[in-house]
């Protein structure tokens, strides 16, 4: 064949494909693990139901219409550090959808801003104290935020002025920090002293006001009002909490010698057994709903008191509280992997469990956490 015969007699062409490759760090191309303790439970979901939680240390994003996977986004490893490994993801919020027009943080031209303002937003923390935001789309961290070397425990978006949004995180077991997303620097810095600072909400009916818990019973009612560390309001409440448990763990801890980085690491790797969370109701404007391992609570944020307390017989432990958006039902996830449901009585503020169910079949003679 002539035309073969060309080819065979031809000088050499280039070097094949494959040695133009252009190889990706190692961390681009690792598939994400399952969720692990060492994550905290980080999870959130977005109005249109994408559900991002963390996964070693990637973020897995599932359509929760279809419980197909979306994207798998893996945080780079600290470039000050030699290893290849990332630290773990501990914390994930979704952006608010009016933070697409502080498009600003990104450096974008505005030729880039429209394709920019399609994009949804994560921002993530880690075991580290690193906290970023990610793009869904190039699956790329598009801001580093200055943060303290200080493990994160939880984040919050928080609006700080019309057209600007903050966040704020929890630091290691006791400081709280807030971050600008216009200059990546922190504004403001609250230290609670010997509190374990364990879960982070913000208020549903006002953007600018959020609420910290620790696991001692101190709640940190908190307003933004710029992006100043005077224009930063914080009011000490006390929900008081039977912490005699915690106590014991504390003791066992300092008599250990396992509490090395207990000063670096957030509450939930010094004490995960001992989860304490909070959640607004979506129906009054000033309770919140407050989980102790053994006991629940409803707190008035407007009088500062405790409106209702339920404790848990022995052996059982509340996980987390979250309301029905559409009910006045109340779930509380335990950590044996069972859903209790609560109804409220008509004209209180009290609450009875109506239902209990297994999150989870039996797996040969026990239930995992």
């Amino acid at each position: 064949n002539p035309k073969t015969q060309q080819i065979k007699t031809s000088p050499p062409g280039p070097p094949p494909m494959a040695a133009t490759i252009t190889r990706s760090p190692p961390w681009e191309s690792t598939m994400p693990g399952p969720p692990g303790r060492n994550n905290g439970g980080a999870a959130d979901i977005s109005g249109s139901g994408l559900l991002a939680f963390a996964a070693g240390s990637s973020i897995s994003v599932v359509d929760t219409r279809s419980m197909q996977l979306v994207t798998a986004i893996p945080l780079p490893p600290p470039s000050s550090s030699s290893s290849s490994l990332s630290p773990f993801v501990t914390a994930v919020r979704w952006a608010p959808h009016s933070l697409l027009r502080q498009i600003d943080i990104l450096s974008a031209t505005p030729d880039d801003r429209h394709s920019l303002s399609s994009h949804l937003i994560l921002a993530a923390g880690d075991r580290q104290g690193r906290l970023s935001l990610l793009d869904l789309r190039s699956r790329a961290p598009i801001l580093w935020f200055e943060t303290v070397k200080l493990g994160i425990q939880d984040i919050c978006w928080a609006q700080s002025r019309i057209d600007s949004w903050s966040i704020a995180a929890i630091h290691g077991p006791h400081l709280i920090s807030l971050y600008s997303t216009t200059t990546g620097k922190c504004f403001f810095k609250y230290e609670a002293g010997s509190e374990l600072l364990s879960c982070i909400r913000r208020n549903p009916f006002d953007s600018r006001h959020f609420c910290v818990l620790g696991l001692k019973g101190l709640l940190l009612s908190v307003k933004v009002l710029g992006e100043s560390e005077n224009d930063v309001v914080v009011q000490e409440l006390r929900v008081g909490a039977d912490s005699t448990e915690l106590g014991k763990l504390e003791r066992d801890l300092s008599g250990s010698n396992s509490n090395s980085n207990s000063s670096s690491s957030p509450a939930s790797a010094i004490f995960p057994s001992y989860p304490a969370k909070c959640a607004f109701s979506n129906a009054w404007r000033h309770i919140l709903f407050v989980s102790f391992p053994r006991e629940l609570v409803v707190f008035d944020l407007q009088y500062g008191m405790a409106l209702f307390r339920a404790t848990l017989p022995r052996g059982g432990k509340f996980l987390d509280v979250l309301p029905d958006p559409n009910s006045e039902l109340l779930y509380c996830l335990h950590i044996d992997g069972k859903l209790s449901t609560w109804r409220r009585r008509e004209g209180e503020q009290t609450y009875t469990m109506c239902a209990t169910q297994e999150l989870m079949p039996s797996i040969g003679n026990s239930i995992p956490s």
